[in-house]
């Protein structure tokens, strides 16, 4: 007994030691909350005017004039960066060319609307004022209206800044990030938002059963009861007077001459209309894809080009790791179910072994 009790303990020690951390402590990872901030360095001061979180929650945005702090995120956040949240003195010899995560290397800027995964620092990356020339973001709807007043930056030529699309209500944009590299003629430095309206779905019905027809108290309905029905004499026309010395031959009725003969359609590819089978297209089967992370315009892309409206998120993510850790967690819960068996078989065997030698 003794011998089956350490094998157990062995077993049960092996199982708790092989599962992955995220499943043994997934419900505090569910609650854990995210910090992101913003840090200007000592170029400019920031504010959290150009600042803005998507996803909802219970988040707190926090400044200081250096720094903005964001907590209580969670994964289902996104965080947007303006360049507009940073402000430079008259006389500074630099200009905002957006943000990168702490400790990359200044000339690089990084999304500037971004998925919660972690805890993240970022940093104003700032360029100096060279060949300057201004760049203008536009937000409007597949119709080209303006859905927000046009937003106008500077940089220097041959720069690829990366600007975010903003949020509006009840409608969706082809992309999250744009990103160009920049010409000396302004004209051609355009970002344009284009966003479609987003078409809810109605929720499906569950399927009613069927009632059963309801009568009025003190009524029946009486059974039909069978007619005779004496057939019709076919109509005959009466005949032409004949000739004497032969017999008058009765004429058939014009309706009936032809008893069997049904109308035709004039064109025989009239006969499939109605019916519903409609094929439609390749071409025109509608897509539902959502919008890019980040789509980079080359000079000769229009602001409608490649549109497609969808819907899309980072929490298909989480749910896919979580799906993975739960798959894993199985196969080593099995795992341990068939050491046990085989240590518990083990363990008869040996006892029936003892007292197969105890019996002799």
């Amino acid at each position: 007994m003794k011998a089956a009790m350490r094998v157990l303990a062995v077993v049960t020690a092996f199982a708790l030691a092989a599962l992955p951390r995220t499943l043994v402590h997934g419900a505090e990872r569910d609650a854990y909350t995210y910090t992101v901030t913003f840090s200007a360095g000592t170029q400019g001061s920031i504010s959290s005017d150009g600042i803005s979180v998507d996803g909802g929650g219970d988040y707190e945005i926090s400044c200081d004039g250096k720094h903005v702090i964001i907590t209580g995120l969670t994964l289902e956040n996104h965080v947007r960066f303006l360049n507009s949240a940073v402000s430079l003195g008259e006389d500074s010899k630099y200009y905002v060319k957006g943000v990168r995560m702490g400790g990359r290397d200044n000339s690089t800027v990084d999304l500037a609307y971004f998925p919660v995964e972690r805890d993240q620092d970022y940093v104003v990356a700032y360029g100096i004022r060279g060949n300057l020339v201004q760049y203008t973001v536009h937000y409007e709807d597949t119709a080209g209206n303006e859905l927000f007043p046009p937003q106008t930056y500077y940089g220097n030529v041959g720069d690829k800044p990366v600007v975010a699309y903003l949020y509006v209500e009840g409608y969706q944009p082809q992309a999250y990030n744009l990103t160009r590299t920049l010409q000396e003629d302004a004209s051609r430095n355009v970002f344009t938002f284009v966003y479609a309206p987003v078409v809810e779905e109605p929720a499906p019905q569950p399927p009613q059963p069927p009632q059963p027809p309801q009568e009025e108290p003190g009524t029946e309905t009486p059974a039909p009861t069978p007619e005779a029905v004496t057939p019709a004499a076919p109509a005959v026309t009466p005949s032409a007077p004949a000739p004497e010395g032969e017999e008058p031959v009765p004429t058939q009725n014009p309706e009936e001459e032809n008893p069997q003969q049904e109308e035709q359609p004039e064109n025989p590819e009239d006969a499939d209309q109605g019916t519903g089978n409609t094929e439609i297209p390749d071409n025109e089967v509608p897509q539902n894809q959502g919008p890019e992370n980040v789509r980079d315009l080359d000079e000769s892309e229009t602001p409608l080009g490649n549109f497609q409206p969808g819907d899309e998120g980072t929490i298909a993510a989480a749910n896919r790791v979580k799906t993975r850790n739960a798959i894993l967690a199985g196969g080593i819960g099995l795992l341990a179910l068939i050491v046990l068996a085989a240590a518990l078989y083990t363990y008869r065997k040996m006892r029936k072994a003892k007292h197969g030698k105890s019996g002799k």
